[in-house]
């Protein structure tokens, strides 16, 4: 049997075992089905987009174009968009779809693995290339030590920066120097975002202490304009840049974007808010949870206030090895700013390392209900809950209602 064949025993596709031949036609007809797509795409591209604006990060990129697409909105320009659902055929579908003329197809694109990039770039033209930052994220697919990632992480993000015509835009994060060094990587003109002093879309003034929401004084062409949006925290400063970053690039009103800002609430699991009953304040950021920045948000506490928190940390990934010192390290940070940190899942690793060290605000749950339970016999107001989405800690607020509801013996 050739070698690039399968093997002839049963194959898995989800709960579904196909035989060897069977399963051969399935990639067979995948491919084809890819090929017709990225076909579809292109004319799409040619008879209907306007401007394809692709966005790009090692994290905010759905958030950012969640943004971009009410931002532009605002200005009474048409949009279709894609976000969480940002590699192969799912890029391709998001153009392959138009069926009427827009002014800009707005999609978050992966860059997951070498090649990732090039698998949008070699079928679709980027007129604005948008680049939020470079972490750690998928670290382990650019085969390289952890502490080498970001650099190979950003040779491939930056490919859709040099995939850029020379009359296209490039929206580069100037806080972060692996994304700001892109610019060299294109004929592309450049818009720079960021909290430093050379950003031309620049956030000055922030402040985020909680109860208030984000908001800044917006410094452009200039003008300084006041920016309030529904964030909790810096985290998602960078993200709401680039969008402005892009109304700016791209010649639309700004004046219009900021107002449509205000009131654009976060994306489900993405820092999101549920107020409850009870009083409670509950931000979800339960979609993924990278070590890298799992340990930004809990940083990030320090902006928000910390006292009157509850920090829950869960699952996180990314961390290739010593799993216990990462999610005690990340506790640590968390425990030095909220008034409480419960760890529960795979962070329980680090339970005993904190009790070593003496955190006394520090402590951990066997499961969602033991975790309930500690939630609600607290004072905290805020409770930022933070894990991939294995574990579903999103579940949890449901349980911790019910405990707290009168008559319980847990209330």
């Amino acid at each position: 049997m050739p070698a690039d064949l399968p093997s002839p025993s049963p194959l898995k596709l989800g709960a579904l075992r196909l035989p060897a031949p069977l399963e051969r036609l399935r990639r067979r007809l995948r491919k084809f089905g890819d090929f017709l797509s990225r076909a579809r795409a292109r004319r799409a591209q040619a008879a209907y987009c306007g401007a394809f604006i692709a966005v790009t990060g090692s994290c905010g990129k759905t958030t950012t174009t969640l943004l971009i697409e009410r931002l532009l909105a605002a200005t009474g320009a048409s949009i279709e968009g894609g976000r969480n659902y940002n590699s192969g055929r799912y890029v391709m579908r998001t153009m392959a779809r138009l069926r009427a003329p827009v002014d800009f197809v707005v999609q978050e694109v992966s860059g997951h693995r070498p090649g990732a990039i090039a698998a949008l770039t070699n079928h679709l033209t980027i007129d604005v290339a948008v680049v939020t930052v470079v972490g750690h994220d998928h670290n382990s697919a650019f085969n390289v030590p952890y502490s080498e990632a970001p650099p190979a992480i950003a040779a491939e993000k930056g490919r859709l920066v040099e995939a850029l015509p020379p009359g296209g835009i490039a929206c580069l994060n100037a806080d972060d120097p692996l994304v700001a060094a892109m610019a060299a990587r294109t004929a592309a003109r450049v818009t720079t975002f960021g909290r430093s002093a050379g950003a031309e879309v620049r956030a000055v003034n922030v402040d985020a202490r909680w109860p208030g929401r984000l908001c800044f004084d917006l410094e452009v062409d200039g003008r300084l304009m006041p920016v309030t949006t529904r964030f909790v925290g810096t985290i998602m400063l960078p993200n709401v840049l680039a969008a402005l970053a892009v109304v700016r690039a791209t010649g639309r009103d700004m004046a219009a974007a900021i107002t449509a800002l205000a009131t654009v609430e976060p994306e489900p699991l993405h820092m999101s808010i549920r107020a409850r009953a009870s009083g409670r304040t509950y931000v979800l950021d339960t979609f993924k949870a990278p070590f890298w920045s799992t340990a930004l948000l809990a940083a990030d506490l320090e902006a928000i206030g910390g006292r009157g928190t509850l920090f829950v940390l869960g699952d996180m990934s990314d961390m290739r090895n010593d799993v216990a010192r990462r999610y005690a390290s990340v506790a640590r940070q968390a425990a030095s700013a909220a008034d409480r940190v419960v760890l529960v899942g795979k962070a329980t690793r680090a339970e005993a390392r904190m009790q070593r060290e003496g955190y006394l605000n520090v402590a951990s749950a066997a499961d969602l209900p033991a975790l309930a339970r500690l939630i609600a016999s607290g004072p905290e107001r805020l409770v930022i809950l933070k894990a991939n989405s294995a574990i579903h800690l999103e579940t949890v607020i449901d349980l911790v209602e019910q405990a707290d509801a009168p008559g319980d013996p847990h209330g």
